[in-house]
């Protein structure tokens, strides 16, 4: 499902998908840095004018403007460069970063007893030996029972096999 930007083009109102809107802002931005200021708004408001009707010739009442269309549309008025050089940089701005979520895996590769003390470090960013070291010292101290580290190795899911070496080599170890 895609998020769908109701916008202005040219006094008319369009539903633009969110790859359509971020190709055409680009478009309009990449030729807004090609002319002189005293040109600008003209020319951008000529060249909306004409996207506005290059989009109602393909849409019915209620329809969404795709990549598709704003591609074609693109092609039939010319690409950024046709108005000249670049003058000023575009400036654009960047979209957010989208963060995975982490995961708690017990490490396959390098890993002493299990692969808990990776894991963990793994999903905290931090080395391993400083991981084991703790570990080490905590059960040897009574702070962690070596139950706990049980447990962990348990319930915590092996890390997801990521090439096919690591799949072949499995297999091969099942025989």
């Amino acid at each position: 499902m895609k998020k769908t930007i109701n916008v202005n083009i040219g006094n008319r109102a369009f539903t633009l998908d969110e790859d359509a809107f971020r190709a055409l802002k680009r478009y309009l931005a990449d030729i807004r840095s090609r002319l002189d200021e005293a040109e600008s708004q003209d020319v951008i408001e000529d060249i909306e004018s004409r996207l506005a009707d290059i989009f109602n010739e393909h849409l019915n009442y209620g329809g969404v403007v795709t990549i598709t269309m704003v591609r074609g549309a693109i092609a039939t008025i010319g690409q950024a460069d046709v108005f000249g050089e670049r003058q000023k940089t575009i400036e654009m701005e960047s979209e957010p970063e989208v963060q995975k979520p982490r995961k708690l895996y017990r490490r396959r590769k390098d890993s002493v007893i299990g692969g808990v003390c990776g894991g963990v470090a793994d999903y905290f960013g931090i080395d391993a030996t400083v991981v084991r070291l703790l570990t080490f010292l905590f059960v040897f101290m009574g702070g962690l029972s070596l139950w706990v580290y049980v447990i962990m190795w348990i319930f915590i899911p092996a890390e997801p096999k990521t090439n096919y070496y690591d799949r072949y080599y499995d297999r091969k170890s099942d025989r």
